[in-house]
């Protein structure tokens, strides 16, 4: 099994802070509508920077509890309802935190997970009768440019993003796995799954693309290495992403819930 560590991106804000701001509507959104309150007992998987165990832990209030799970849990927020707990879930291993929940979260995670099937089936057996499974995953889609200063910048752009996507493939990420999360969620036995899909335009500067920035920035070498262009990427990194001028498709996002019966 490969370690989760060798492919994904690093926990740190400037790669967390944008994607928070992405997701975070979405997230809260979902958990309003299907979140059992206070007393419940909670499992954030990937917590990341926090964001989402902080949810958790304010519908938990003082009599529920919440569990987090990362590799890398430095930034993950503790609390008088909060455990946190530092594990690699790639190496399907149990987990650290042993059910029943009310409600299980994961984002951005499963993707990456070579047992990402046996994973989903797991966690639908660690819910509550009654509990649900929420699951939140980026999927590839065609970049997309909506204005850019020239024809340049926006080739530019599709080819970065483009070798982007193909590193993290090759790295065993599954672009697609996020439009099959629905029916494996069926498989292992939930009821109630639905799936939302989540697009918007980010502009030079601003949040998404800062994410845009990061990504690129972190996976640079590989890139390179992988055939993408260096004046491209520079470009990219130094002028596109900065440029307010320069309109773009977000990351596709797919959020998917279900319920044991």
């Amino acid at each position: 099994m490969t370690n989760i560590a060798d492919y994904v991106f690093h926990n740190v804000p400037a790669q967390l802070s944008p994607l928070e701001q992405f997701l975070d509507p979405f997230t809260r959104a979902e958990l309003g509508e299907i979140a059992p309150g206070s007393g419940a007992r909670y499992l954030d998987l990937g917590a990341g920077g926090g964001s989402v165990t902080r949810m958790l832990s304010e519908l938990a209030g003082e009599t529920g509890h919440v569990d987090a799970i990362d590799q890398d849990t430095h930034m993950t927020p503790t609390g008088p309802n909060i455990d946190v707990h530092t594990q690699d879930l790639s190496k399907g291993e149990p987990l650290l935190a042993p059910g029943p929940f009310d409600l299980v979260h994961a984002r951005l995670l499963t993707h990456h997970l070579e047992n990402r099937v046996e994973f989903v089936h797991q966690l639908a057996g660690s819910l509550k009768p009654g509990g649900w499974l929420l699951l939140g995953e980026f999927v590839r889609s065609a970049p997309r440019v909506v204005s850019a200063p020239s024809e340049r910048h926006a080739e530019a752009f599709r080819r970065v993003l483009d070798g982007l996507y193909d590193v993290m493939t090759a790295r065993h990420t599954h672009g697609s796995w996020g439009h099959e999360v629905h029916r494996t969620m069926l498989d292992a036995g939930l009821t109630a799954v639905r799936t939302r899909w989540h697009f918007e335009s980010w502009t030079g500067g601003g949040h998404g693309c800062r994410l845009f920035e990061n990504n690129v920035s972190q996976k640079r070498d590989a890139m390179v290495e992988a055939g993408v262009p260096a004046a491209d990427i520079d470009l990219f990194l130094t002028d596109l992403m900065h440029n307010p001028d320069m309109v773009v498709r977000s990351h596709e996002f797919v959020s998917i819930r279900g319920r044991r019966a």
